[in-house]
């Protein structure tokens, strides 16, 4: 910047600064300072709060929110989050009543301390505003969309020296982002902040250019309107450039700011049809302004400048489109995305609040709606009051029921991902729970429920599910290293390696938790608990947030395998008597008591539909798997053709799922309902029919 210019320019900069941030801004902490020293302060803390308007599109006020700088801010002086929760920008400001701020590398190291400390989960020390943040911090590192900005907002020069800049762009690795949470660093200088006075940045509108090049129509009366597609390249550079101020707050307040998990499989994997897939974006304006491209006709390329764009349909798609560019570069120039684009400039100003009312209802439909429908759904809501006494809720919006007298389908969902061998399953739902009601491929509703498990076996993994976090709870209460990360994110990935000490057949054999079991639970998950948390710190390093590891799948795998390993054959096996507390008997038990099926009978492996599809093949190519023998053993009564090991029903269909290696495995499986004597029905009818008419069979 001209050195002339500067005095004029630095008084700009802190005119706007005190015209528009001097009401909102603190400095209570600093009243017993002088005048000069108060109001260094005041420009250092507006300057943070103005780096954070220009950076997320928000007014003053919340800018000025969102400032944390004061004793105990470790470097920190504002804290911004975008508004779906996704981004998360750490602010540090430098004012210079010269023009001459700049960022040193002791500053940068305060900072970098700040963060391992906000990772280590020390926050003694922390003033109040950081820790009101602490929540919000957490939550965007477990979004599936997360991205973190360190930002260095400068009175004086932007450029930063080589040594600065390193140590800036080393965060992502030293904290455990790299691969999985980029990590931007963006320095706003003098000559931004001045631009931005004279723009009103943070208060200015968003224009955008879209180029037409596969055809449009135009609609002039009564408002002026266009339908087009515009290309994923151009949609994800708006949303990189503008990102939340895309979306006008007043518009569109629920926007998540979330990709949707489906269609961006799709369009990864097929970008050319996306374009039939969705119902694009719809994009309001002040103005349009237009230039041919070639020759002046209807449908031919046109480019287009709106000015005051705002999206008020389509927030998901923009930020779907963004991701998959990110992912996979050459989605950009594949895919379409039909757009809309409407000039509301003469329209009156409650028709852009009827667009945005349509949006939301034609919006209203979530993938779990679906299974509402789905007959097994209704058959386990029948099963859970027949045999259990219990309420199954799973359509959308229905009231849950209270904890000892049911739970519903979401519940069940998560609980039967923690119970499946597949640890990606829980990494999956950590970062998108939504994930688990969604049909295959792009979700795992088949692999919990494809097996058609029973009310009993889902209700014991609830169960179990609620007495791990409970444990958890009371860990991190007293103490427990990383404890309050392990409870709020870790939980699925405990959850999961305590629910897979227990023999699945237990799942069949009880429908309470006896008090035995729950002090089980309680002991292994606070040992499994402490386990992952050192090996974390051994695998991943030291000062990181275990947040970003959870809904990471690699780092899950791995994480989940170091534990696995750990844990030998447990001394604090299951007490002996929890597999008596029953109260129904099951199938094999009916069976053996009443020596319905002779020793010796040949029984068969009969799969579903799905599973025929899935390891048909892989069956035929010795008949012997499909082949056990029958014995009266209350527990373990099949001997399998192939290794003359002797197990249950369930566990000897889920051993041959393993054998067959099938990656899409359900959870759990109804074991007696797969395995027939021919001619005579499976080992759940037979049980059935055995029963005393007055005492009913579980599976």
């Amino acid at each position: 910047m001209n050195a002339s210019a500067l005095p004029d320019t630095m008084r700009y900069v802190r005119n706007h600064l005190t015209h528009f941030y001097r009401p909102w801004i603190d400095t209570a902490d600093v009243a017993h300072r002088s005048g000069e020293e108060r109001e260094t302060v005041f420009l250092s803390r507006a300057l943070a709060a103005q780096a954070v308007s220009m950076l997320t599109g928000c007014g003053p006020e919340e800018a000025a929110a969102s400032v944390v700088d004061g004793p105990g801010d470790s470097g920190i002086d504002a804290i911004a989050f975008s508004k779906g929760g996704s981004d998360v920008w750490f602010v540090q400001a430098k004012w210079s009543h010269k023009g001459q701020a700049r960022l040193r590398e002791q500053d940068v190291a305060v900072l970098v301390t700040g963060l391992q400390r906000l990772a280590d989960q020390r926050y003694e020390g922390f003033n109040s505003g950081i820790r009101a943040s602490l929540n919000r911090i957490n939550d965007a590192l477990t979004s599936p969309r997360c991205r973190v900005h360190l930002v260095a907002a400068l009175a004086g020069d932007a450029r930063l020296t080589l040594e600065v800049e390193r140590q800036l762009t080393a965060v992502g690795q030293g904290f455990g982002f790299a691969d999985h949470i980029p990590v931007t660093v963006h320095t706003l200088g003098l000559a931004d902040f001045h631009s931005a006075a004279r723009t009103g940045a943070g208060l200015a509108p968003v224009s955008v250019s879209a180029t037409l090049s596969d055809g449009w129509h135009r609609i002039d009366a009564p408002y002026e309107a266009y339908s087009t597609s515009v290309s994923a390249d151009e949609l994800a550079s708006w949303y990189s450039t503008h990102a939340d101020r895309l979306f006008d707050p007043a518009l569109r307040s629920h926007s998540t700011g979330r990709p949707d998990p489906v269609a961006l499989s799709r369009l990864i994997d097929r970008p050319e049809e996306f374009w039939y897939l969705t119902q694009g974006i719809t994009v309001v304006c002040e103005r349009i302004q237009q230039q041919f491209l070639a020759r002046r006709a209807p449908g031919q390329p046109l480019l287009m400048r709106l000015d005051n764009a705002r999206v008020v349909t389509g927030d998901t798609v923009i930020a779907t489109v963004a991701q998959a560019v990110d992912q996979r570069p050459s989605t950009g120039s594949l895919a379409l995305i039909p757009m809309r684009v409407i000039c509301i400039g003469g329209a009156p100003e409650e028709f852009t609040s009827r667009l945005t009312q349509a949006s939301e209802v034609e919006g209203s439909f979530e993938p779990r709606d679906l299974f509402a429908l789905d007959p097994l759904q209704v058959a386990l809501r029948d099963e859970f009051a027949d045999e259990l006494g219990k309420e199954y809720v799973y359509r959308r919006g229905a009231v849950a029921p209270a904890p000892d007298a049911g739970c519903t389908m979401q519940e069940a969902a998560v609980a039967l991902a923690c119970a499946h061998p597949d640890v990606s399953l829980v990494a999956r739902a950590s970062a998108d729970p939504s994930y688990l009601w969604r049909p295959a491929p792009e979700g795992a509703y088949t692999r919990l429920f494809g097996g058609r498990p029973s009310a009993r076996q889902v209700w014991q993994c609830v169960l179990l599910l609620r007495q791990v976090r409970t444990a958890l709870a009371h860990a991190a209460a007293g103490g427990l290293r990383r404890g309050r990360d392990l409870a709020e994110h870790g939980d699925l990935l405990v959850a999961h390696l305590v629910l897979r000490q227990i023999d699945s057949d237990f799942l069949e054999e009880l429908t309470e938790s006896p008090v035995e079991l729950e002090d089980w639970v309680t002991q292994r998950t606070w040992k499994i608990a402490e386990l992952v948390a050192s090996a974390t710190e051994n695998l991943f390093g030291a000062h990181l947030f275990l947040a970003s590891v959870f809904t990471d799948e690699r780092k899950s795998h791995v994480l989940a395998e170091s534990v696995t390993r750990t844990l030998t054959p447990p001394p604090d096996a299951l007490p002996r008597d929890v597999s008596q507390r029953r109260r129904l008997p099951n199938s094999v038990l009916t069976l053996v008591e009443h020596g319905r099926i002779p020793e010796g009978t040949r029984v068969m492996y009969r799969p579903s539909p799905t599973e025929e599809r899935a390891i048909g093949e892989w069956l035929s190519e010795d008949p012997r798997r499909y082949l056990a023998t029958w014995t009266n053993h209350p527990r373990r009564p099949l001997i399998w053709e192939i290794d003359h090991k002797a197990y249950s029903p369930s566990a000897l269909v889920t051993h041959i799922w393993s054998e067959a290696a099938w990656g899409e495995a359900p959870s759990v499986v109804q074991g007696p309902s797969r395995w027939v004597i021919p001619g005579e029905g499976t080992l759940a009818d037979l049980a059935r029919e055995v029963a005393p008419p007055n005492e009913g069979v579980g599976i």
